[in-house]
């Protein structure tokens, strides 16, 4: 256990650890964690930032890249052997997902009539084991799945 500069007990591993995942998975902002565990904003937003760049770092080089054609290859193989789809990398999908804690001074930009809520487009693609090997945030608004994919780099990547 470690202490401060005062003589109180600091935080442990793991509930910075619980900090930082309640920050990405509620989409609150660091300085929200100060009432929930009297954290302060620093600490919470130090926390997040190792996790990230612990789980970059552990995961990265298997996980968070695009496929190989030897991937590729692979992944083709899956989906016709199980689906009965040749030529199929993966699943696409696409969500809006309500941005909370947008600056105000950007509100107009994302906010669109239907929704009343600053939001932005999220579209995905995974493989059937969830290797997620692409993914893509844009406006929202007029925005439907084919919008969507014509501002997504995910073709260009392929045919190049």
């Amino acid at each position: 256990m470690s202490y401060d500069a005062r003589g109180k007990r600091g935080f442990t591993s793991l509930q910075k650890g619980v900090a930082a995942i309640k920050l990405m998975v509620m989409g609150e902002s660091p300085d929200s964690i100060d009432g929930y565990m009297r954290m302060s904003e620093r600490t919470a937003r130090e926390s997040l930032y190792r996790l990230v760049r612990d789980v970059v770092e552990t995961f990265g080089d298997k996980y968070l890249r695009k496929p190989s054609l030897k991937d590729m290859k692979q992944l083709y193989a899956t989906h016709e052997q199980q689906h009965g789809f040749p030529g199929m990398l993966g699943s696409i999908d696409y969500t809006k997902w309500i941005w909370r804690n947008c600056p105000v001074a950007w509100k107009g930009q994302y906010t669109s009539g239907h929704h009343g809520a600053p939001s932005l487009a999220l579209a995905i693609v995974a493989s059937e084991y969830l290797w997620i090997w692409h993914a893509f945030f844009g406006v929202t608004g007029s925005n439907n799945d084919v919008n969507v994919l014509d501002q997504s780099p995910i073709f260009e990547d392929l045919l190049s």
